[in-house]
């Protein structure tokens, strides 16, 4: 984890490494010593944050089961939610790409260099891939929805990306290098959709479709994962070009949503 370039905002982000470092586990209780594995925060440093954000409401702690996100967190995403409205907005062709697919749908958010799940829908079709849930935070160019965010991107700001996500990349996701995405991204950008052939997990495939901002900005992507049978190139080539037409819609609704807020 690198410190905030910002003087002053030291206590700020390594604040925010801990809740994300809890976040991480989606919903699951986490223990000190998880935290400053994943952080590289000391002991006494961690346990100082937790303290002063358990006061606050943010963290919660069970004796059981360890460390949680606390009420003050879901607040604030409450209130976050009310301004961007992206969950109700996106739920809509998520589930619909769903249903169409039998598959598992998604719209990630991007979040600087990340993406983080927020909507999950699954398909009828009875065997799923669990790789990607609710509350996920994976680097931008991991798997099918980050490979599109990144390629619709300019090429300086992939470059940036890249740079900054090339520690994590190489501690956790081994295929996913810089030798390994720059194929990936001009693959995107050739076909308007990002494709996913189990590199983070073996037999777990992906495609998706960056969705942009009002002002041109990448804000995140919809897409569909599955295992890697039912993502052959006959159904990438069905199935890609209908995530870009739901993402191209989904933009309308975002930017007819942003006008009305002004």
């Amino acid at each position: 984890m690198k410190a905030s370039p910002i003087k002053g905002a030291q206590s700020v982000s390594r604040t925010l490494q801990v809740l994300r470092a809890i976040a991480g586990r989606l919903g699951n209780g986490v223990s000190l010593a998880y935290i400053t594995q994943q952080t590289e925060l000391t002991k006494p440093t961690a346990h100082r944050l937790l303290q002063a954000l358990m006061a606050e409401g943010m963290v919660e702690r069970s004796e059981e089961e360890g460390y949680f996100l606390g009420p003050e967190c879901y607040a604030l995403g409450v209130i976050a939610d009310q301004r961007y409205g992206l969950s109700r907005i996106a739920s809509t062709p998520v589930k619909r790409i769903a249903e169409e697919c039998g598959d598992s749908a998604f719209f990630a958010l991007r979040s600087e260099w990340h993406s983080i799940c927020l909507i999950r829908e699954d398909g009828n079709y009875p065997i799923k891939t669990h790789v990607l849930q609710p509350g996920t935070r994976l680097p931008l160019g991991v798997g099918g929805g980050g490979i599109a965010m990144l390629a619709a991107m300019d090429d300086e700001e992939v470059e940036q990306c890249l740079t900054m996500n090339a520690e994590e990349c190489a501690a956790h996701f081994p295929q996913d290098q810089r030798a390994d995405h720059l194929p990936r991204i001009a693959e995107c950008r050739a076909l308007g959709y990002g494709i996913n052939r189990g590199s983070v997990v073996a037999g777990s495939w992906g495609i998706g479709a960056a969705v942009r901002d009002a002002t041109g900005r990448v804000l995140g992507a919809l897409s569909i994962a599955a295992i890697e049978s039912r993502l052959q190139p006959d159904r990438q080539r069905t199935l890609g070009p209908r995530l870009v037409q739901e993402a191209r819609a989904l933009e309308t609704k975002i930017q007819q949503a942003q006008t009305t807020r002004r």
